[in-house]
């Protein structure tokens, strides 16, 4: 879909704009970015700032963690993904963290970065140093798009409950499961401790200026309900640290689960917030005070009995309810107990009580897999989140330099593969055909083939059309030939039929085509001995394999004439699953009870075993040195590199439960994958990220789409 206007700061894939309002609830357009056929992301001054792509959650959000400031967070989603998201107003992309499924994640800001505390399932923790890309705004660096390092690892022999990094990144206070609490530095070494006999928290709550926690001790009683012990303690971290009592422990009593939502506490840390129980139309929510001589009190606000409200403070006398229900959320002054409504996010049906968090004037929310958020004192609010997750195709130049995606819901998105290169390029597909593959003709030409069997040549900078064809749809494969003067479209009909289109002069001319019942088809840049002549090669339902010239292409060859050219393959050989350009043999056999694959150039036949898993697919390089293999391993597929010399194996990948396209850059120098969770070009020699994006057209938008609830809960192809 085109849209006319878009905030150039969410057209910088690589970069950063110098400015994006948290408050703007709809997206201004950008006066700049005029064109009506292709949208180029045109610097502002000499040198262009980019965002660098980002990954988006594949699964829905299910933790959402704050810093103190409430501009950046930490968030986790159902297929174990999490992500840093290094602001809040639509500045930078969310970042994937190298960790899954934590249990509990805890995040601040630190000099030049963030420091991160994430406990998994198990027990054991990571502390992560994260550098500030503001640093490198200035630089393409789309296969690193941040530094991320490990300061620390604690093992799981002694497992913690949860943990929080202080303001300033440099101590952690954790709750470990035997029930102690302890101060850490960033290298893991415990500088303090608090263990008493009987006194067994099981969680807690930090303040925003890390100077007080309320350790949280919970009983359930016969009626349902828990009583909660809150204890307050001081925490130490100039001179000698420490963590001692700082008061008597207060009671409290929840009707519900105790939750980071349920049960908050004041950034000064002189109050805490509990959600009690229902009252009808109405919910109760306790106050509780830590000062001396203030007392306890309570508050209400409307709320059906079934949608338990989320609260949280943002600011030390202001608390704001959330309940799931769609209407509004209520701001309430503490001071005199006013209530002000403000902006909810739209009711979520899949749950009934949504993930949120709240600190310093902001409100966020999970909505599927994009982000609501909501400054409370300017009643404004905006959603982020990328349009689509899942590649349908990519395309790499031939010098190189760029690399063009298209993902279901278009548009055609043609970015820098790696090093400086030109800004990127939006180009509009047709909303009701879309675009089934990308294909570079030259470096300044791209082909789409859209789902109906159009075909179009563009000049991608401009957007401008410049040929144009089509096959009348049942579109099964594309290719083009690397030095871009040929086009095979294969067809899924009663005959299989090939159309091949010679291109030159920026023209399409033919098509020919070949009814011969192929399954398999290719293009030839020298063919075998016999047939050194031959553009194009199949292989047909009865494994028989023709050759044709271009010359005897263009004469029209009869239904007779293409019977009479079938080649049977001797006896004992192997159908090829492929053929490179050279005409040499591609395939899979069983020897025994392994399975190989080999390579037969007519003189010889050499091989070597799969090991676990079957080949589905095998994709020679244009220049065959190399060759890839798809694997299909227990519930994923791999992607494997070989060199076609000694069969030895390069690297391999998962591609998630399937993939949409591969492709060689036209030297060999690159492999492109695109998949459900996303699109990976990977060096082809060493395996090593030269692009990846596993979300397209990430948004600033003042209401989300319709598909934010629906996520394929899959591992994106772009984590670790």
């Amino acid at each position: 879909m085109h849209r006319r206007t878009r905030p150039l700061a969410l057209f910088l894939a690589l970069g950063l704009a110098p400015s994006c309002r948290t408050d703007a609830p709809v997206r201004p357009g950008d006066p700049a970015v005029a064109e009506p056929t292709v949208k180029g992301v045109e610097a502002e001054t000499a040198t262009p700032k980019r965002r660098r792509p980002g990954v988006a959650h594949s699964g829905a959000i299910d933790k959402i963690v704050l810093a103190a400031d409430g501009t950046s967070a930490i968030t986790s989603d159902l297929a174990g993904g999490v992500r840093l998201w290094p602001a809040l107003d639509g500045t930078f992309e969310p970042i994937a963290l190298p960790i899954r499924s934590p249990q509990s994640m805890s995040l601040a800001r630190a000099d030049g970065g963030w420091t991160a505390f994430l406990v998994d399932a198990s027990g054991g923790a990571s502390v992560l140093a994260i550098g500030d890309d503001a640093q490198n705004q200035n630089r393409n660096q789309n296969h690193s798009p941040t530094q991320i390092r490990t300061l620390a690892q604690l093992p799981p022999f002694a497992p913690l409950f949860e943990g929080h990094v202080l303001p300033g990144g440099k101590h952690i206070v954790a709750l470990f499961r035997d029930h102690t609490i302890r101060l850490l530095d960033t290298a893991g070494k415990e500088v303090a401790r608090l263990e008493e006999r009987k006194f067994r928290p099981s969680t807690m709550r930090v303040s925003a200026d890390g100077r007080r926690i309320v350790a949280v001790i919970s009983t359930p009683d016969a009626s349902g309900a828990t009583k909660l012990e809150l204890q307050p303690l001081a925490v130490v971290t100039e001179g000698k640290p420490a963590l001692r009592r700082d008061g008597p422990p207060k009671l409290a009593t929840s009707t519900v689960a105790v939750g980071p939502s349920t049960l908050t506490l004041a950034p000064d840390g002189s109050r805490a917030a509990v959600v009690q129980r229902s009252n009808g139309t109405r919910w109760e929510i306790g106050i509780v005070e830590f000062g001396e001589g203030k007392a306890d009190h309570q508050v209400a606000v409307t709320a059906a009995a079934h949608t338990v409200p989320g609260v949280g403070f943002v600011s030390a006398t202001r608390l704001l309810a959330s309940a799931n229900d769609g209407s509004v959320s209520w701001l309430l002054e503490l001071g005199d107990d006013s209530q002000y409504p403000r902006s909810a996010p739209p009711q979520d049906f899949s749950t009934q009580l949504r993930v949120q968090a709240f600190a310093a004037d902001h409100h966020v929310a999970a909505h599927g897999n994009w982000l609501y958020v909501a400054k409370v004192s300017t009643r404004a609010h905006h959603f982020l989140g990328y349009r689509s997750l899942q590649a349908n195709s990519l395309a790499i130049s031939p010098n190189g330099t760029s690399i063009a995606t298209v993902y279901p819901q278009g548009p055609v998105w043609v970015e820098p593969l790696s090093g400086a290169g030109e800004a990127p390029r939006e180009l509009p597909t047709d909303p009701f055909s879309g675009v089934l593959r990308v294909r570079f003709v030259d470096d300044d030409h791209l082909l789409t083939i859209d789902g109906m069997g159009g075909v179009r040549m563009l000049d991608w900078r401009s957007g401008k059309l410049v040929a144009e064809t089509g096959v009348n749809g049942s579109v099964r494969s594309i290719q083009v030939d690397p030095t871009g003067t040929m086009l095979l479209v294969d067809r899924q009909s009663t005959f299989n039929d090939s159309r091949l289109f010679e291109i030159r002069d920026h023209r399409f001319h033919g098509p020919y085509i070949v009814a011969d019942t192929a399954y398999r088809t290719g293009l030839l840049g020298a063919g075998p001995a016999a047939h050194q002549d031959a553009v194009l090669w199949t292989l047909d339902s009865a494994n028989r394999l023709r050759f044709y010239t271009m010359a005897e292409l263009r004469s029209d060859l009869s239904d007779e004439a293409v019977k009479r050219k079938a080649i049977d393959l001797a006896t004992g050989q192997v159908a090829p699953l492929t053929l490179d350009r050279t005409g040499r043999q591609y395939g899979v056999r069983w020897n025994e009870n392994r399975m190989e694959i080999f390579i037969d150039d007519g003189k010889q036949v050499r091989s070597r075993p799969v090991g676990e898993g079957s080949v589905n697919e095998i994709h020679p390089s244009a220049d065959g040195e190399r060759f890839l293999a798809v694997i299909q391993r227990a519930a994923a597929m791999m992607v494997a590199v070989f060199d076609s010399g000694d069969l030895a194996e390069r690297w391999t990948m998962s591609s998630g439960p399937f993939h949409s396209d591969l492709v060689w850059s036209p030297d060999g120098a690159y492999v492109g994958i695109a998949a459900q969770t996303g699109a990976v070009v990977r060096h082809a020699e060493s395996g090593d990220i030269a692009y990846q994006r596993c979300g397209l057209d990430f948004q600033v938008t003042g209401t989300a789409p319709n598909t934010a609830l629906s996520s394929v809960n899959q591992r994106t192809i772009c984590e670790p």
